[in-house]
């Protein structure tokens, strides 16, 4: 991966002003900039600065509102239903985050389910929200289909980021942030880009359905963007564990989800790309399970078990060449730091302040001298 170095508040100050260039309110504006900024100062550069095109194509298609607000259709003292009326998932996932976490504020464990809505980049960001709370999260959203079921042919599953997290007190807590599947669409733009081989051999020819690792045929680039590109093969899920967990998701984000639209109904990147009939959201369900173990027992035992646990996990004496790693510490651990300078990849910095920021007659210049005067 190339990488440039650049100050956090820039970037989130030139989403922010280009989000609201195309029509958003501010405090929309604010929670896009501040879930793709949370992803640069994670270290997940693929969430970060180049997530953006996925919105702005979704918005260039007609498929998100970006006047409209989520709204809250249904609920009980557990539980509640978000329509996100086409908006960005960065505005349903922030309400659904906040909903879920003051109803388990006091009846110690509620869900959201979301729906129609479009991306909302890394999920990292929403369970981190109940971290900050004392509390444990689960949240995803499925896709438009990036997986082919195992042993298929074509595409019908989706790619759903998977995040959780645990309350912890010294020691970095137990998270787990995943894609459930082999790869998504920032995967084959970075290896046709770099000219490099994915990490396995995940992807399936449409025709006769060997499986390679080199994008080289199958990469489809679409104009102006670098990051969200097309895919003429088929993903690969390479284990039935994975392939079960990607189901169950779906179960968790379309199927029992009383507005959620599963991944083999939704359009694939192509159709949003290229036909303009599509008129749903690029996402077809979400969810937000929130638990407070304060209405259980004592957070701070909570805490100290899960420190406990974590520090008997690094305490293990590691394979040779091999290292012991706890899931999300290296992320969190770039959190605690708060650096200002983060990195960005390359191929996300011209699309994002040349072709988008062009539509609204931005410049980089422009929006670096007007933050520079608001410092």
């Amino acid at each position: 991966m190339e990488t440039r170095s650049e100050n956090i508040y820039f970037l989130e100050y030139a989403i922010k002003r280009m989000w609201m260039a195309a029509g958003a309110t501010e405090i929309h504006a604010v929670y896009v900039a501040d879930a793709i900024a949370f992803a640069h100062k994670q270290g997940k550069l693929n969430q970060g600065l180049g997530v953006y095109e996925a919105i702005d194509i979704a918005l260039e298609m007609g498929l998100l509102d970006i006047q409209s607000e989520p709204q809250v259709i249904a609920e009980g003292p557990t539980w509640a239903t978000v329509d996100g009326n086409k908006s960005s998932g960065y505005w349903c996932l922030n309400m659904m985050a906040d909903l879920a976490i003051e109803k388990a504020r006091t009846q110690g464990i509620a869900i959201v389910f979301g729906g129609n809505h479009n991306d909302a980049g890394s999920f990292a960001r929403y369970v981190y929200k109940a971290f900050e709370q004392d509390m444990m999260a689960f949240s995803s959203n499925n896709t438009v289909p990036l997986a082919a079921p195992y042993g298929g042919l074509h595409n019908k599953l989706s790619c759903p980021p998977f995040d959780a997290i645990v309350p912890a007190g010294d020691k970095s807590p137990i998270w787990a942030s995943v894609a459930l599947a082999e790869f998504y669409d920032a995967d084959v733009s970075e290896a046709a880009i770099h000219k490099k081989p994915l990490k396995g051999k995940w992807l399936i020819d449409p025709e006769s359905g060997d499986l390679s690792d080199d994008v080289t045929a199958y990469a489809k680039p679409i104009e102006g963007y670098g990051r969200v590109w097309d895919c003429s093969a088929a993903g690969q899920i390479e284990t039935p564990r994975t392939y079960a967990l990607n189901m169950w998701t779906e179960a968790m984000t379309a199927i029992i989800n009383p507005i959620g639209i599963p991944s083999t109904d939704l359009p694939t990147i192509d159709d949003v790309i290229s036909d303009d009939k599509n008129s749903s959201a690029t996402v077809g369900g979400s969810y937000y399970l929130c638990i407070n173990p304060a209405v259980f027992g004592s957070i701070d035992a909570v805490k100290a078990r899960s420190d406990s646990y974590v520090a008997a996990i690094e305490d293990c004496p590691p394979r040779p060449g091999h290292s012991v790693r706890v899931p999300g510490s290296a992320g969190y651990k770039f959190l605690q730091e708060n650096a200002q300078m983060v990195d960005v990849l390359t191929n996300h910095w011209d699309p994002f302040f040349v072709n988008i920021a062009g539509k609204y007659g931005l410049t980089e210049q422009q929006l670096r001298d007007d933050f520079a005067a608001k410092k």
